[in-house]
C-alpha cells in the first residue's frame, strides 16, 4: 500500500481549497448579480447603449422570501424548482414588479431563478407574468440578459429591452421578439 507523499497531499489539499473557494465565489456571484442591470453598477456590455439606456428603466429583481410575489413565483415555476431539488440545488428566487401600461391595474411579475443548473453562459433566464383574476398569464418566457422597460409602447404595453439591444413588443397577448424581424 502506497501512501501519498507529504508534497502531493499538500498539493491535493491546496487544489481542493482552491476548488472550494472558486465554488463559493461563483455561487456568491449568483446572489450578488444585479440581473436587471440596475443603475447601481455600470455593466461594460451596456456602455455602448448609453443613449438607449437613458430612455429605459431597469427592472430591479430581488430576493423576497415568504412574500406574496415570492409565493406566486415559486408556484409558477414549480417544475423548475422541483428539477433543481432533484439535483440537490435550491435556486435563489428573484422577483420584481413594474408598470408596463399607463393605467395598469394588474400586477406584472418578473421572475428569475438563479442556480448552477438553471443559469448558463448567457446568464439566468427571466420570465414575465401578468395577474389575470386568480391566474397568471405568461407574457414573456425565459429570456436571458438584463431587462429594461422602454418608453415606447405597442398595443398599450411598454416595450421590453433585453440585454441592451433586443427589443420585445407586446402583440396584445404576449411579448414578441423583434430582433429577427426586418
Amino acid at each position: 500500500m502506497t501512501h501519498p507523499s507529504p508534497t502531493s497531499s499538500r498539493f491535493h489539499n491546496f487544489t481542493e481549497s482552491l476548488r472550494s473557494a472558486a465554488l463559493v465565489v461563483a455561487f456568491s456571484g449568483f446572489a450578488l448579480l444585479n440581473p436587471a442591470g440596475a443603475a447601481t453598477s455600470k455593466h461594460a456590455a451596456h456602455r455602448h447603449h448609453a443613449a438607449q439606456s437613458a430612455s429605459t428603466l431597469p427592472v430591479e429583481l430581488k430576493s423576497q422570501p415568504g412574500t406574496e410575489l415570492d409565493n406566486a413565483a415559486r408556484s409558477l415555476n414549480t417544475d423548475l424548482l422541483e428539477d433543481a431539488a432533484r439535483h440537490n440545488e435550491q435556486p435563489i428566487v428573484l422577483t420584481g414588479t413594474a408598470k408596463l401600461a399607463p393605467k395598469q391595474k394588474d400586477t406584472i411579475l418578473f421572475v428569475q431563478l438563479q442556480s448552477y443548473r438553471l443559469c448558463g453562459s448567457a446568464g439566468c433566464t427571466t420570465s414575465i407574468y401578468r395577474k389575470n383574476g386568480t391566474k397568471w398569464d405568461t407574457l414573456l418566457d425565459s429570456v436571458n440578459g438584463t431587462i429594461r422597460i422602454a418608453r415606447q409602447r405597442h398595443n398599450g404595453m411598454a416595450d421590453i429591452i433585453v440585454d441592451g439591444n433586443d427589443r420585445w413588443v407586446f402583440d396584445g397577448q404576449k411579448y414578441q421578439d423583434t430582433l429577427n424581424n426586418p
